[in-house]
């Protein structure tokens, strides 16, 4: 009895490792939606809201800094912004720049990159101005 249960997993294990091998990226997919996942928002830089401490993961603070603004995304919603930079592009941003921000339901801002005006939708654009 020991023997054909043995020879059954032998068999079975390939099967058994693709489906928890499966399992694990779809779970891990599915954490990086939830936690960096987002609309996108488009805002115009007009001034730099301040300064604020950031550490490096090498222990080492330097100076970001902070923005706030209107921002609508592609349908022309608008919605008020708060962002700060972060270590790896302190910044500051220049004034007239426009920044794409995610928008986490969860977590708030979790990514920002600057874009050119022409990658900006045209309903964002009016908003934004």
């Amino acid at each position: 009895m020991a023997k054909r249960a043995l020879n059954f997993v032998i068999q079975h294990l390939g099967v058994c490792l693709l489906l928890t091998l499966v399992l694990v990226i779809a779970v891990d997919a599915s954490w990086e939606v939830y936690r960096y996942g987002g609309e996108a928002y488009y805002l115009r830089i007009k001034r730099s809201a301040g300064t604020v401490a950031l550490t490096k993961p090498v222990g080492m603070t330097i100076t970001g800094h902070r923005y706030q603004g209107q921002a609508a995304n592609a349908q022309g919603q608008v919605r008020a912004v708060a962002f700060k930079t972060f270590p790896d592009n302190p910044g500051p941003l220049r004034r007239g720049e426009f920044v794409k921000v995610t928008v986490n339901p969860h977590y708030g801002i979790t990514d920002y990159q600057v874009v050119r005006s022409s990658q900006v939708p045209v309903k964002a654009a009016s908003y934004t101005s």
